[in-house]
């Protein structure tokens, strides 16, 4: 199974970095299966560490889905990378094997240590419309044109009927980010 997370990694200059992630995890590994063209791949392959970030915040799945670095983190006590404050909890690892395969790595990665920070509230549709929608703007380049606004379309309808204020500055968010990329297209 598939958990939807925000991955976050440092660079060589100890910067960090928060990239939403699928990622599967059982009691001793964690695999994490980032495109070769990523920060995060580059980070993992640079650095080797990593910190999985559990959240039900879907506004800062929203926000690290564009590239938006103003998301309040600090140090994890297991690696040199940084936890986010309002996630649920967090796994720290430390890649132990690497696999190249095409536009995608697989990082086996060693648990190092795991903490909790307040309970996972859960997802409502409004929630999961704005992963999926966070989903679609990381991969724009896969969809056509006219998907991409019946998508949004149908996650603008379930924010609306099920979501909070938080869901619906994260789809708008969203919105504007994809509508600025599609005019660059």
């Amino acid at each position: 199974m598939i958990i939807e997370t925000v991955v976050s990694t440092i660079d060589r200059e100890n910067m960090p970095n928060f990239a939403p992630m699928g990622i599967t995890c059982n009691a001793q590994l964690v695999v994490i299966r980032p495109f070769v063209s990523s920060k995060t791949y580059q980070n993992l392959k640079d650095r080797g560490e990593a910190v999985i970030n559990i959240t039900d915040n879907v506004l800062i799945i929203a926000k690290t889905a564009i590239g938006d670095k103003n998301v309040r983190h600090r140090p994890d006590s297991f690696t040199a990378c940084h936890l986010l404050e309002d996630a649920c909890r967090f796994i720290s690892c430390v890649a132990e094997k690497i696999e190249e395969q095409g536009e995608r790595a697989v990082f086996s990665c060693r648990i190092l240590g795991r903490s909790r920070l307040r309970d996972f509230c859960g997802f409502n549709r409004a929630k999961h419309a704005v992963i999926e929608a966070s989903i679609m703007a990381t991969r724009l380049h896969l969809y056509p044109r006219e998907l991409v606004g019946r998508k949004l379309d149908e996650y603008r309808m379930l924010v609306q009927k099920t979501g909070s204020s938080q869901e619906e500055e994260a789809l708008q968010l969203l919105d504007n980010y994809i509508q600025r990329k599609l005019q660059q297209r």
